[in-house]
């Protein structure tokens, strides 16, 4: 089944919230007046309205160097244009986990190619070969072989959490536009461009940039937050409209993803 690649919503459409996935995860909507939604999966705990969210917590030993092995069946390393790597899972893997996800090369022959995952088999050992089916957009573009190890992330929108007010693990990516019960139905529609109320740290003021704020989950601050920051390591997040008292709700700019 193919989806439009871009969706144009109508009155209320970013409201809505599923038990069950309704298109593929990154999906994005536009209304007439500029905002942005991208269809999202809420993680594990629930998520409140207005307040930022960050992408899932990268899971340990799936990052990085993970090893490219032979296929099971031809016995050959990936070649180029092929569109499935076999790797040696270093912990446990659930069916199709990271399914619209990413795959990319780190180190060894091949590497700096990512490509997004179209589906794989679950691996309960966590020390066995598993082949990761790749979309036929991103076949490999060069050969891989024994030196190449590779790394998994899930979709930018799988698993969102609230964005945490200790250090980033993960990078910010859009607002709640309402609550979200993860328990009853955890699908739903997350801003990530246009007028958007977010949660306040702080002073903020009218016309400035706003970052994550480093002791509020889930709320924004005025950027820098300090002189350390000025070279750019907090990420804006958007541009101030209306300034609210600090725990109160700021109407913001967003500038994550138009």
């Amino acid at each position: 089944m193919s989806y439009p690649t871009r969706i144009y919503g109508n009155s209320g459409d970013h409201l809505r919230v599923t038990s069950t996935l309704r298109c593929p995860l990154g999906t994005p909507m536009e209304f007439e007046d500029g905002r942005v939604f991208h269809y999202s999966e809420g993680g594990a705990s629930d998520l409140a309205i207005a307040k930022l969210m960050q992408q899932a917590v990268v899971q340990s030993n799936h990052d990085v160097d993970i090893t490219v092995t032979t296929d099971a069946t031809s016995g050959l390393y990936p070649a180029i244009g092929d569109k499935a790597i076999t790797i040696t899972t270093q912990a446990v893997l659930t069916k199709d986990q990271y399914k619209d996800g990413y795959i990319f090369v780190d180190s060894g022959t091949g590497l700096g190619q990512m490509a997004q995952i179209k589906s794989h088999p679950a691996e309960s050992t966590g020390a066995a070969s598993c082949k990761i089916t790749l979309y036929d957009h991103d076949a490999l573009v060069t050969a891989l072989d024994a030196t190449s190890d590779v790394g998994l992330r899930l979709n930018l929108y799988d698993g969102v959490i609230i964005n945490p007010q200790a250090a980033a693990t993960g990078v910010p990516i859009g607002v709640t536009p309402r609550a979200v019960d993860v328990s009853v139905a955890k699908y739903f529609w997350l801003q990530t461009w246009g007028p958007c109320l977010v949660l306040t740290n702080g002073s903020l003021l009218v016309g400035k940039a706003v970052c994550p704020s480093a002791t509020t989950d889930g709320a924004i601050d005025v950027y820098p937050l300090n002189s350390a920051d000025a070279s750019g390591q907090q990420p804006v997040v958007g541009w101030v409209m209306t300034v609210a008292s600090s725990t109160e709700y700021s109407l913001v700019y967003l500038t994550i993803a138009p």
